[in-house]
Protein backbone atom coordinates (compact mmCIF):
# COMPACT_ATOMS: atom_id res chain seq x y z
CA UNK A 1 0.00 0.00 0.00
CA UNK A 2 1.31 3.43 -0.90
CA UNK A 3 1.31 6.27 1.63
CA UNK A 4 -1.26 8.17 -0.41
CA UNK A 5 -3.69 5.22 -0.24
CA UNK A 6 -3.84 5.09 3.56
CA UNK A 7 -6.31 7.94 4.08
CA UNK A 8 -8.62 6.58 1.39
CA UNK A 9 -8.61 3.10 2.93
CA UNK A 10 -9.42 4.55 6.35
CA UNK A 11 -12.26 6.65 4.94
CA UNK A 12 -13.77 3.65 3.16
CA UNK A 13 -13.43 1.59 6.33
CA UNK A 14 -15.21 4.24 8.35
CA UNK A 15 -18.07 4.36 5.86
CA UNK A 16 -18.43 0.56 6.10
CA UNK A 17 -18.42 0.81 9.90
CA UNK A 18 -21.12 3.48 9.85
CA UNK A 19 -23.24 1.49 7.40
CA UNK A 20 -23.03 -1.67 9.51
CA UNK A 21 -23.55 -0.08 12.92
CA UNK A 22 -26.99 0.68 14.32
CA UNK A 23 -27.24 4.48 14.61
CA UNK A 24 -29.35 4.06 17.76
CA UNK A 25 -26.39 2.33 19.42
CA UNK A 26 -24.06 5.17 18.45
CA UNK A 27 -26.50 7.79 19.71
CA UNK A 28 -26.99 5.93 22.99
CA UNK A 29 -23.22 5.62 23.53
CA UNK A 30 -22.69 9.30 22.70
CA UNK A 31 -25.47 10.49 25.01
CA UNK A 32 -24.92 8.13 27.95
CA UNK A 33 -21.12 8.07 27.95
CA UNK A 34 -18.99 5.00 28.33
CA UNK A 35 -19.48 2.32 30.95
CA UNK A 36 -16.92 -0.40 30.19
CA UNK A 37 -16.85 -3.46 32.45
CA UNK A 38 -13.15 -4.17 31.83
CA UNK A 39 -9.93 -2.27 31.26
CA UNK A 40 -7.39 -4.04 29.08
CA UNK A 41 -3.69 -3.26 28.84
CA UNK A 42 -2.32 -4.98 25.77
CA UNK A 43 0.36 -4.75 23.14
CA UNK A 44 0.28 -2.32 20.24
CA UNK A 45 0.72 -5.27 17.86
CA UNK A 46 -1.79 -4.86 15.03
CA UNK A 47 -2.73 -8.54 15.26
CA UNK A 48 -3.91 -8.24 18.87
CA UNK A 49 -7.30 -6.54 18.94
CA UNK A 50 -9.07 -7.26 22.26
CA UNK A 51 -12.46 -6.11 21.04
CA UNK A 52 -12.33 -8.82 18.37
CA UNK A 53 -10.61 -11.50 20.47
CA UNK A 54 -13.31 -11.31 23.15
CA UNK A 55 -16.22 -10.47 20.81
CA UNK A 56 -16.84 -7.19 22.63
CA UNK A 57 -19.17 -4.41 21.59
CA UNK A 58 -18.53 -0.68 21.48
CA UNK A 59 -18.27 0.61 25.04
CA UNK A 60 -17.48 -2.77 26.66
CA UNK A 61 -13.73 -2.30 27.15
CA UNK A 62 -11.39 0.55 27.99
CA UNK A 63 -8.27 -0.44 26.06
CA UNK A 64 -4.73 0.88 26.51
CA UNK A 65 -2.12 -0.34 24.03
CA UNK A 66 1.65 -0.04 24.35
CA UNK A 67 4.60 -1.88 22.84
CA UNK A 68 5.09 -4.97 25.00
CA UNK A 69 1.94 -4.19 27.04
CA UNK A 70 4.12 -2.14 29.36
CA UNK A 71 2.57 -0.31 32.32
CA UNK A 72 5.72 1.59 33.30
CA UNK A 73 4.75 4.90 31.71
CA UNK A 74 2.81 7.32 33.94
CA UNK A 75 0.31 7.97 31.14
CA UNK A 76 -0.54 4.26 31.12
CA UNK A 77 -0.98 4.17 34.89
CA UNK A 78 -3.04 7.35 34.73
CA UNK A 79 -5.26 5.97 31.99
CA UNK A 80 -5.89 2.76 33.91
CA UNK A 81 -6.51 4.65 37.15
CA UNK A 82 -9.11 6.69 35.24
CA UNK A 83 -10.78 3.46 34.11
CA UNK A 84 -10.79 2.16 37.68
CA UNK A 85 -11.61 5.36 39.58
CA UNK A 86 -13.96 7.15 37.20
CA UNK A 87 -15.41 4.45 34.94
CA UNK A 88 -15.59 1.80 37.68
CA UNK A 89 -14.39 -1.13 35.60
CA UNK A 90 -14.72 -4.43 37.46
CA UNK A 91 -11.57 -6.04 36.09
CA UNK A 92 -8.21 -5.03 34.66
CA UNK A 93 -6.67 -7.48 32.20
CA UNK A 94 -3.04 -7.44 31.11
CA UNK A 95 -3.01 -9.29 27.79
CA UNK A 96 0.29 -10.46 26.32
CA UNK A 97 0.71 -12.55 23.18
CA UNK A 98 2.90 -15.05 21.43
CA UNK A 99 5.27 -13.75 18.79
CA UNK A 100 5.61 -10.34 20.47
CA UNK A 101 7.76 -8.06 18.33
CA UNK A 102 8.75 -5.90 21.30
CA UNK A 103 10.16 -8.92 23.14
CA UNK A 104 11.92 -10.11 19.99
CA UNK A 105 13.37 -6.61 19.45
CA UNK A 106 14.81 -6.57 22.98
CA UNK A 107 16.32 -10.03 22.47
CA UNK A 108 17.84 -8.76 19.22
CA UNK A 109 19.40 -5.78 21.04
CA UNK A 110 17.08 -3.08 19.71
CA UNK A 111 17.10 0.07 21.80
CA UNK A 112 15.57 3.51 21.67
CA UNK A 113 15.29 6.13 24.41
CA UNK A 114 11.52 6.41 24.06
CA UNK A 115 11.09 2.70 24.83
CA UNK A 116 13.63 2.54 27.65
CA UNK A 117 11.08 1.64 30.34
CA UNK A 118 9.52 -1.05 28.14
CA UNK A 119 12.96 -2.49 27.39
CA UNK A 120 13.80 -2.46 31.11
CA UNK A 121 10.54 -4.27 31.91
CA UNK A 122 11.14 -6.98 29.31
CA UNK A 123 14.70 -7.44 30.57
CA UNK A 124 13.38 -7.68 34.17
CA UNK A 125 10.81 -10.27 33.11
CA UNK A 126 13.52 -12.23 31.31
CA UNK A 127 15.81 -12.13 34.36
CA UNK A 128 13.15 -14.00 36.36
CA UNK A 129 13.39 -16.98 34.01
CA UNK A 130 16.05 -19.66 33.86
CA UNK A 131 17.32 -22.19 31.39
CA UNK A 132 15.77 -22.29 27.94
CA UNK A 133 12.85 -20.11 29.04
CA UNK A 134 15.22 -17.14 29.42
CA UNK A 135 15.67 -17.18 25.64
CA UNK A 136 12.10 -18.14 24.70
CA UNK A 137 10.24 -15.02 23.54
CA UNK A 138 6.84 -16.48 24.47
CA UNK A 139 7.99 -17.44 27.98
CA UNK A 140 9.40 -13.92 28.37
CA UNK A 141 6.09 -12.45 27.17
CA UNK A 142 4.21 -14.44 29.80
CA UNK A 143 6.68 -13.42 32.52
CA UNK A 144 6.20 -9.83 31.38
CA UNK A 145 2.41 -10.10 31.82
CA UNK A 146 2.97 -11.25 35.40
CA UNK A 147 5.46 -8.41 35.97
CA UNK A 148 3.06 -5.80 34.60
CA UNK A 149 0.30 -7.01 36.92
CA UNK A 150 2.62 -6.55 39.88
CA UNK A 151 3.79 -3.13 38.66
CA UNK A 152 0.20 -1.95 38.24
CA UNK A 153 -0.62 -2.89 41.80
CA UNK A 154 2.65 -1.47 43.15
CA UNK A 155 2.76 1.79 41.17
CA UNK A 156 -0.87 2.78 40.59
CA UNK A 157 -2.52 3.77 43.90
CA UNK A 158 -6.10 3.68 42.58
CA UNK A 159 -5.56 0.18 41.20
CA UNK A 160 -4.02 -1.02 44.47
CA UNK A 161 -6.87 0.47 46.51
CA UNK A 162 -9.60 -0.97 44.27
CA UNK A 163 -8.02 -4.44 44.49
CA UNK A 164 -7.71 -4.10 48.27
CA UNK A 165 -11.36 -3.01 48.54
CA UNK A 166 -12.54 -5.92 46.39
CA UNK A 167 -13.85 -3.60 43.66
CA UNK A 168 -11.32 -4.72 41.04
CA UNK A 169 -10.02 -8.08 39.85
CA UNK A 170 -6.58 -8.18 38.22
CA UNK A 171 -6.28 -10.71 35.41
CA UNK A 172 -3.42 -11.83 33.20
CA UNK A 173 -3.69 -13.70 29.92
CA UNK A 174 -1.73 -14.75 26.85
CA UNK A 175 -3.15 -14.67 23.33
CA UNK A 176 -1.83 -17.32 20.94
CA UNK A 177 -1.55 -15.66 17.52
CA UNK A 178 -1.50 -18.94 15.59
CA UNK A 179 -4.53 -20.47 17.35
CA UNK A 180 -6.65 -17.41 18.12
CA UNK A 181 -7.05 -18.62 21.70
CA UNK A 182 -6.61 -16.75 24.97
CA UNK A 183 -5.22 -18.56 28.01
CA UNK A 184 -5.81 -16.91 31.37
CA UNK A 185 -2.89 -17.13 33.80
Amino acid sequence: MRNNDVKSRLEVGNEKFRASTDPVVLTRLAENGQAPFVAILTCSDSRVVPEKLFNLSLGDAFVVRTAGNSASDSAVCGSLEYAVGKLNVRALLVLGHTGCGAVRAVLDGYSTECLSSTIRDIERARSRLSGEDANDPDAISEANVRLQLRLLEDNCPAVRQAVSDGRLKLLGAMYDLSKGSVRFL
